[in-house]
């Protein structure tokens, strides 16, 4: 045999070579014009299939492209990325190859080689949004200081339902859409029956088909009317001499748009198409504001930001005012943002591919502002966002729990969430009015406006602090550092628990402004100012120490501009009667009065005045238990201009 062979002669051997190569050429066509086939009928097994075959025959950037791409879509992220592993090595792979390969990293947690990748494109296209915001997505990711015990989750049982997601919720029923694995019709994407949707009591139990709402193909993802009369939801849209017939293209079958249906006494009724589809662009995804005034969506209509975006109508009598307006970039990306819902009237949630993601989508929140617009998406932190697709939340009336739909358990499952409750982080910073400088060892005095309980703190080297604070309080704090005005402000921390943090900056003045001519020739009758040094033991009209630095600025102020006079308005807390109080406080403006006399300032530029309990800057009257630190935001002088050289009162 072996003589055989090698007596072949080269010509011989070189047309077999050929013929081999020409067969070898002939099947992987075929594999891959059959895989195409599939690929576009959403056949994406079939499809993997074949263009495994082809690479193996005759490898081409294409083939691994459409290999990737199909194992991608059908949630198989390790094959995905061994596939673009080999396409991003050829010299024909594309940004856009490379970015879909970090993607499947991010499902695969490989963040630091999705972060390379991103790197590199960037630096070569730094306009690329959708890279720069994935490359952010992964910085995110391996930032070990991000809370992961935000959430704790826990499937929500959905028997006999195969794949189970876009949960909401109207009272005691909740609505999701479902697919089962059955014989029959199918969804060439997932191999399981087209989408119905289903209802079943928020506590649990069987689910049941919404009656009068599925059809053929796909049906789902639905909300109600505030009152309850109306369904709107997602439905394939067929023309009519297509129904019934099954089609397999991502255009005709999951092309969808809205329908609207009304309650009847037993079923849904009146199911008609509420003006939306033009045969050509999806729209899905419908979420009612609480008002019942507008309805937000998704499409990928012409005008949007990316593939997906969010857009709302509002409401006109009882119909619709067209055309949609689109919620504007900083809700829409360059990818797919979908799934709205609302939780109060001015929290929009979503999911979204292309802005911050562990990985496929993740949920999302932006809050409108007194403008109208929306602000800065906020990521949810692990776990209720995984590596995953992560999507369509919903809320129950606490606000605090409710329903998540995720793809981490290989097909999408509902989720029920709650929020674990923790204190508000807040970071906050002291810095220079004039020169927009840190300013450490400043002291920050809270006083908790409920119950009078006091916080006393320092800033650091930074002029940075940090504290923790419950959740819908109201606090007044005070900074004070030595030779600058005192600064009073308000906060208030957030109700919402889902807000972790708070950044927060006070300005404070440096009392050397006294000094300043454009400063003072500024200054004008009834401008008052309060240097921070100036508070009062209980029931005493002795100055302190500490006050006594701040005075002397007053009085070399008031000795080199002889035309202002100011006064010197001190005050008592409720402790006390109103008359001994009164005096008090005539005691205490004539004791800093002396002060500023003694230091050389003519006696005619500065009026002591007492205003007893008169001006309390809180609740704290007579009778009404307080605490030290509240009376403390009592006991004060304030200096109130009451002449200047060019006004006089």
């Amino acid at each position: 045999m072996f003589e055989r062979i090698f007596s072949i002669s080269p010509s011989l051997l070189i047309g077999l070579a050929l013929g081999s190569m020409v067969t070898l050429s002939g099947c992987a066509r075929l594999h891959v014009e059959e895989g195409q086939a599939a690929f576009d009928e959403l056949r994406y097994q079939d499809a993997i299939h074949h263009f495994g075959m082809a690479v193996q025959r005759m490898p081409s950037p294409d083939s691994y492209r459409k290999l990737a791409s199909a194992h991608a879509l059908i949630n198989e992220p390790a094959e995905a990325a061994s596939a673009y592993a080999f396409l991003i090595a050829q010299p024909e792979a594309t940004d856009d190859d490379r970015i879909a390969y970090a993607e499947v990293l991010f499902k695969q947690q490989r963040y630091p080689e999705a972060e390379r990748i991103l790197n590199a494109v960037s630096q070569r296209d730094p306009g690329n949004e959708v890279a720069a915001a994935l490359r952010q997505s992964a910085l995110l990711a391996q930032d070990g200081s991000r809370d992961t015990a935000a959430f704790e989750l826990e499937p929500f049982p959905t028997e006999g339902i195969l794949s189970a997601f876009a949960p909401y919720r109207f009272g005691n029923t909740l609505y999701f859409t479902g697919a089962l694995e059955k014989p029959g019709a199918r969804d060439p994407y997932t191999d399981l029956s087209f989408t119905d949707l289903y209802q079943v009591p928020v506590s649990g139990g069987t689910p049941e088909l919404v009656p009068g709402i599925n059809g053929p193909y796909h049906d789902g993802i639905a909300t109600l009317s505030p009152d309850g009369s109306k369904l709107y939801f997602t439905r394939s849209s067929h023309a009519p001499e297509k129904v019934g017939k099954l089609l397999l293209d991502d255009a005709s079958v999951n092309n969808t748009t809205l329908f609207q249906a009304r309650k009847g006494l037993e079923e849904w009724t009146t199911v008609i198409e509420i003006g939306l589809s033009d045969g050509s662009n999806m729209y899905a995804h419908p979420t009612y504001s609480p008002d019942g005034n507008m309805m937000y969506f998704a499409s990928d209509m012409p005008g949007g930001y990316g593939g997906m975006d969010l857009y709302r109508l509002n409401r006109n009598g009882d119909t619709w005012s067209f055309p949609p307006i689109n919620l504007g970039p900083n809700v829409n990306s360059a990818g797919d943002d979908v799934f709205p819902s609302m939780k109060g009237p001015d929290t929009l949630f979503f999911a979204s591919d292309a802005q911050i993601t562990l990985g496929g989508l993740d949920v999302l929140y932006s809050v409108r502002d007194a403008n109208g617009g929306w602000g800065s998406p906020v990521h949810l932190d692990y776990p209720l966002n995984s590596q995953s697709d992560d999507f369509s939340i919903a809320f129950n009336e606490d606000g605090k729990s409710g329903f998540v739909s995720s793809d981490r358990y290989g097909y999408d499952r509902i989720l029920r969430f709650r929020i674990v409750d923790k204190p508000l982080l807040v970071r906050g910073e002291v810095v220079d009015s004039e020169t927009g400088e840190p300013i450490p060892n400043a002291k920050v005095n809270l006083v908790d406006a409920e119950d009078g309980s006091a916080l006393a703190l320092t800033s650091n080297e930074e002029g940075a602090f940090e504290l923790n604070l419950p959740h819908g309080r109201s606090y007044r704090a005070e900074a004070t550092m030595e030779t600058y005005f005192a600064e009073n402000i308000t906060i208030e921390t957030p109700s919402d628990i889902l807000v972790r943090d708070l950044s927060l900056t006070i300005v404070l003045t440096p009392a050397s402004e006294l000094t300043d001519e454009e400063y003072a020739s500024a200054i004008r009758p009834g401008d008052s100012f309060e240097l921070p040094e100036i508070r009062w033991d209980y029931d005493s009209y002795r100055l302190r120490e500490e006050a006594k630095p701040a005075l002397s600025l007053v009085a070399d102020f008031l000795r080199n501009r002889p035309g202002i006079e100011v006064e010197l308005r001190s005050h008592c807390d409720a402790r006390g009667s109103d008359r001994y109080n009164q005096k008090l406080s005539e005691r205490r403006a004539e004791s800093a009065a002396r002060f500023l006399v003694d230091l050389g300032v003519p006696s005619n530029q500065v009026v002591p005045v007492g205003v007893g309990e008169e001006e309390l800057r809180n609740e704290c009257g007579n009778g009404i238990p307080c605490s030290e630190a509240k009376h403390q935001e009592n006991r004060r002088t304030e200096f109130l201009v009451i002449r200047t050289p060019d006004r006089e009162n």
